[in-house]
């Protein structure tokens, strides 16, 4: 049986993750020294789906992404029209111009965009926004969530205008009450960031990240774990856009910020380390310093006694990828097993292991072609299902299409794309495991003229 993911917009840079299940969230380190290397080294946007954002991929034509998964405990219809009686209840008893009220309209309307009807969910957010600006003022922060999320009901229906109208707007409201460099708004700063890559607007996009990092240092020393985790959450949005030299130059600040204030050797510096060695493997480059780097995070934690278990399974899974990823022979995967074996002393070990070891999870992706695909947003979009069985050392095989739309157009250059990859393998009960059927789903945005070349083609092939 096959689990198929759902379609989602193209980004031009390419994320991965496995069909039919919820969105993985990149790998993290919790309790990691200066922040969280796994989480703010690998992805710029922790609170969105992330259009435009890789995870350990690089830049690609493609996005590989998860359907999340639906309550299908109640009907979406029947919570709508609960909802509106309570609306009409609410306004009766409170008035219509009410918190009250109000908040029942972001009910209605939180309804209304999971039942997928995004033009009266839009109208239900206004309507509260209206009434909050009419009880408190042009400036009331209460209006700085339903602000928000209007802007995520807009992306979900790829009005990126709108959408970044009303993500400025909660943001100058938010600037406005709280002050110009309150933290609270990096969430939206992240988001904005998000809907600019979808308008193809990458320069803008980056001057909202260096912004949120500008937020974060302006506020904290550099040497505290607040500002170290700002430099690895930019670190990482550079990952994401290709800029792989600007990345590790980002890891080399952090690195001697830890020296001059910790000393060498100390544990602060295990997640630029891990961020250096992740870098090269992800850009494709076996660099001895790559290896290097993760080995020298792995000495730090045992001299140090690995009191963080967390950190000291993540330093281990990330040797196993570069094995996998760049050695000669085929891995046998013992820092995997050592890394499974440490996350059964870890808080939710488990989670951890699901989210590591199950997969599939790209530890070295080949880049899928760009011929034929399109950066521009109002382009039209297009999928490829594919599955793949893997064996335990991390290959792929029986790659066959099972989906794809326009028929045909990218299916070869997907099934090449994970042939020449390489994915973490499976791990069950502690051992590297082949697993059949896995699948994923890649969609992306193409060029109206290469389709109809494409059909072109076709026509005369036949003829």
């Amino acid at each position: 049986m096959i689990a198929v993911a759902g379609l989602c917009p193209l980004t031009m840079s390419a994320h991965a993750q496995p069909a039919g299940a919820a969105p993985t969230p990149p790998d993290t380190v919790a309790q990691a020294p200066a922040g969280a290397p796994g989480d703010a080294a690998k992805t710029a946007h922790e609170q969105s789906s992330t259009p435009g954002a890789t995870t350990e991929a690089g830049p690609g034509p493609t996005s590989a992404t998860t359907a999340p998964a639906l309550d299908q405990t109640h009907d979406p219809k029947q919570v709508v029209e609960s909802q509106q009686q309570l609306v009409t209840r609410t306004e009766q008893q409170f008035g219509k111009r009410s918190r009250q009220t109000a908040e029942a309209y972001l009910d209605l309307a939180e309804a209304q965009r999971r039942a997928g009807d995004h033009p009266a969910a839009e109208t239900s957010y206004l309507a509260a926004i209206e009434v909050y600006h009419s009880l408190e003022g042009p400036f009331t922060p209460l209006v700085i969530e339903p602000l928000t999320a209007l802007g995520d009901n807009y992306r979900e229906s790829n009005d990126y205008v709108s959408a970044m109208t009303a993500y400025n707007e909660a943001r100058t409201i938010n600037r406005h009450e709280y002050g110009l460099l309150n933290e609270d708004q990096i969430p939206l700063l992240d988001r904005l960031t998000d809907v600019l890559l979808e308008l193809n607007k990458p320069a803008e996009a980056d001057e909202h990240q260096l912004e949120a990092l500008r937020i974060v240092e302006r506020s904290y020393p550099p040497e505290s774990n607040e500002a170290l985790a700002a430099v690895y959450k930019y670190a990482g949005w550079l990952r994401e856009q290709g800029r792989f030299q600007e990345e590790r130059d980002q890891y080399m600040r952090a690195l001697r910020t830890v020296h001059d204030h910790y000393g060498k050797d100390d544990v602060h510096e295990v997640p630029a380390l891990l961020g250096i060695g992740d870098s090269f493997r992800v850009q494709r480059i076996p660099e001895p310093q790559g290896a290097g780097s993760l080995h020298d995070a792995l000495q730090i934690l045992t001299m140090h006694g690995s009191t963080d278990k967390l950190a000291l399974a993540e330093t281990l899974r990330d040797i196993g990828d570069w094995e996998v990823a760049f050695s000669k022979v085929d891995y046998e995967g013992a820092e995997y097993r050592r890394s499974w074996a440490a996350l059964g002393e870890v808080p939710d070990g488990d989670k951890y292991r699901k989210q590591w070891f199950s997969g599939p999870n790209y530890v070295l992706r080949e880049p899928v072609s760009l011929a034929g695909l399109s950066q521009e947003p109002n382009a039209p979009s297009g999928h490829v299902i594919v599955k793949f069985d893997l064996d335990k050392t991390g290959h792929a095989s029986n790659v066959t299409i099972v989906e794809s739309d326009p028929a045909g157009f990218k299916d070869e250059a997907v099934v090449r794309h994970i042939r020449r990859s390489r994915f973490r393998p499976q791990i069950i009960d502690g051992e590297p495991v082949a697993r059949e059927s896995l699948a994923l789903q890649f969609n992306y945005r193409y060029s109206r003229n290469a389709i109809s070349s494409e059909k072109e083609k076709g026509k005369a092939a036949k003829e």
